[in-house]
């Protein structure tokens, strides 16, 4: 809606009636008349006021509405923090796996080296017995930490 029409329209019917009262020259006259519209006065008044308050309540109504989606908005972010947090967990602990197999492969290898050493150096594969023992209980310790984690996510 242009305003801009209305407006000139009102501003050349305020000057045409101020421009009929001074040609007239009864100004006590144009005065009784202009009182007579106290009425109208008080009927723009009112609607001015209904207006005020219809707007206070749209905007009342939108706040509320911006308030929910909001949050909505809150509640589907705490729900992917939480979705990450436990991708997370989950991460770290196949990270955490894979590190202690990697660990045991090399144990292994570590107690196949000192077999074959003590083997080859004095022909008994069990002349280096406390590395293989000691390598052999880290290789427990490692299953054992593998057997917390998968018990503790799912992992097996």
């Amino acid at each position: 809606m242009k305003l801009q029409p209305f407006l000139i329209t009102f501003m050349a019917l305020w000057a045409l009636s101020a421009l009929a009262t001074l040609w007239s020259g009864d100004i006590a006259r144009a005065g009784d008349f202009g009182d007579s519209f106290g009425a109208v006065n008080a009927l723009f008044s009112g609607i001015a006021l209904a207006l005020a308050i219809y707007s206070m309540i749209l905007q009342q109504r939108q706040n509320a509405e911006f308030e929910q989606k909001t949050l909505a908005a809150m509640a589907r972010q705490t729900e992917t923090i939480e979705l990450v947090k436990t991708s997370l967990v989950q991460q770290a602990d196949v990270a955490r796996v894979t590190a202690l197999t990697y660990l045991v492969e090399r144990e292994e290898q570590r107690i196949e080296t000192l077999k074959e050493w003590g083997e080859q150096s004095h022909k008994d594969e069990n002349y280096y017995a406390k590395g293989i023992k000691a390598a052999q209980e880290r290789i427990n310790g490692y299953q054992e930490e593998i057997r917390k984690v998968g018990s503790g996510a799912g992992l097996a």
